[in-house]
């Protein structure tokens, strides 16, 4: 079969790429720097501010983790990648909800900043930074993890005989993926600039904040003080990074199979970097899942005249439970909405994954469509959608706006379809020489697809499938805007609450929540092992 790879040592055409995107960002940042008002300016500033510092936050224990977690054999390797996956579909809303319970204002173990006396630890540009780092470190593990995977055993082997392991992973394995790290950095970078959830509950303004609260208050962008020229070229510069990172990740096909490297063994050290790895996973997990376990099962008795507060299991239990019950209705829309996503998306990256692997132009085509549709900020998607939406002369599709879920589905594919297409993409082009085989048999590219991809990768298209459903049922920044009147999902709902503060009921629907992401999680995993190993989803099995 025809080896694929998604991260070889950089080449020529590669650096090339990377400085004429550098060379086109620069342009765009001075012409952002002459058009620019000084409200944009502030926030575009702000928010790159707020990117940068999560890279530079969460690359070097993502680095260090991913390569031991991928290239040693670190004890309970096969859990902690298990975990990894769950972490990587976590609600962001429950990092918030979790360590603000913890830490937060009027938290269980309330603490100020280092910075700020006056301002709380999980709250401001501190908490925004944190929790952003939380929410990004289980993807650039895996895009990290992805790379540090790949390149010819030869050269670790040939380096084993002279120095140490670790070594061989900082002079060897990291040197040949910096691309990788890069691309991390940049795909971090991204995610933070168009997300507005933690930066609206600690109250930072950012560029995607500001249009998020100006909408629902009956602002357009003018009366924001933002204007269009800089948010285009805030877009495009987006789009341009977003181009450059579905270049570099996308499959290719290499001459010559390469043999993968063998975990390297850690020897006398394995149990030390073993604690290490594990304790940095609970340091980051445990946190959150105390703060909503504690804030379920808190009470407060009145004895002798004073409020006492406690906590009581038998309540966390019957709450986190009955929570279900509570919120019956934003979770039936949430099913809905998810489901709808799922199955478009499903449909759609096969079809995109399949053009990309069987056409000249495809790869571009694709690459390009994908970095548009992930580079774009929540907020302006949902805004363009609810702009384009009530045009008069798309008056007679005003019911379908109005009274279904047609605006809140199209919004979050716009999150979904570049990851799973991505997914699709790599599992099909690893198996490109079987389809060629069909071909020159004389089957039909329908014949093929209904005959040999289909029923070849059921366990890949429930994996996507599944992917995309939970990407979607978590989704808040994208669909918020465009949630027509009386239809409410889980996620909207939390976070409407989150900024009161999260009560006992929005803790035990979070418990909820973390269980079945974790079962789903879990559930891809293995999905993803039985479709067999792929570039994109190395990290999964």
């Amino acid at each position: 079969m025809t080896p694929v790879t998604s991260h070889a040592a950089p080449t020529r055409p590669r650096l090339a790429t990377l400085a004429a995107t550098s060379i086109v960002l620069a342009v765009l940042a001075l012409l952002l720097t002459l058009w620019g008002d000084p409200l944009s300016l502030s926030l575009t500033g702000s928010s790159l501010k707020f990117a940068l510092g999560t890279v530079l936050l969460t690359l070097p224990p993502a680095i260090f983790t991913a390569l031991l977690l991928y290239r040693t054999n670190l004890l309970g390797r096969s859990l902690l990648q298990t975990l990894l996956v769950v972490w990587l579909f976590l609600p962001i809303y429950v990092h918030i909800a979790g360590w603000r319970n913890l830490f937060g204002p009027q938290g269980w173990l309330e603490i100020a900043s280092p910075f700020d006396p006056t301002a709380n630890l999980i709250d401001g540009w501190t908490g925004v930074l944190w929790l952003h780092s939380l929410a990004a470190f289980p993807w650039a593990v895996l895009l990290t993890g992805i790379a540090f995977g790949r390149g010819p055993a030869a050269l670790e082997e040939d380096a084993r005989l002279d120095v140490s392991p670790l070594t061989v992973l900082l002079r060897v394995t990291l040197r040949r993926s910096w691309d990788a790290v890069l691309v991390a950095a940049v795909w971090v970078g991204i995610g933070v600039f168009g997300e507005m959830s933690i930066a609206s509950v600690c109250n930072v303004r950012t560029y995607a904040e500001v249009v998020f609260t100006g909408i629902p208050l009956g602002q357009t962008t003018t009366e924001t003080g933002l204007t269009v020229a800089p948010g285009a070229l805030v877009i495009i510069g987006l789009v341009l990074l977003a181009a450059w990172v579905a270049e570099t990740v996308r499959p290719r096909t290499v001459d010559t199979p390469q043999r993968r490297p063998e975990p390297l063994p850690l020897g006398s050290q394995r149990w030390l970097w073993s604690l290490a790895v594990w304790l940095l996973f609970l340091a980051a997990l445990a946190p959150p899942i105390v703060g909503l376990v504690y804030k379920v099962g808190i009470t407060v008795d009145q004895i002798d005249g004073n409020f006492v507060r406690g906590w009581s299991l038998i309540k966390a239990i019957q709450l986190t439970f009955s929570s279900v019950i509570i919120y019956s209705t934003e979770l039936k829309w949430t099913l809905a909405i998810a489901g709808a996503v799922s199955i478009v998306t499903t449909l759609v990256g096969l079809l995109l994954a399949d053009f990309a692997t069987r056409t000249r132009i495809g790869p571009w085509c694709v690459s390009l469509f994908c970095a548009a549709l992930f580079a774009l900020p929540g907020p302006i998607v949902g805004l363009s959608i609810a702009w384009g939406t009530n045009r008069p002369w798309l008056a007679f599709a005003a019911p379908l706006v109005d009274r279904t879920i047609f605006a809140p589905v199209l919004a979050i594919l716009t999150i979904t379809l570049p990851i799973v297409t991505f997914y699709f993409w790599h599992a099909l082009a690893s198996q490109q020489q079987l389809r060629e085989m069909a071909s020159l048999d004389g089957s039909s590219w329908w014949r093929t697809w209904t005959r040999v991809t289909l029923p070849g990768n059921v366990s890949m298209i429930c994996a996507g499938m599944l992917v995309g459903f939970v990407l979607a049922a978590n989704d808040v920044a994208a669909s918020v805007l465009v949630l027509p009147a009386g239809i409410d999902t889980i996620s909207r709902r939390i976070f409407g609450l989150l900024h009161f503060g999260g009560e006992d009921n929005v803790a035990g629907i979070l418990l909820m929540n973390l269980f079945a992401v974790a079962a789903i999680a879990t559930l891809i995993r293995y999905l993803a092992g039985r479709a067999g190993r792929t570039d994109f989803g190395d990290s999964l099995p």
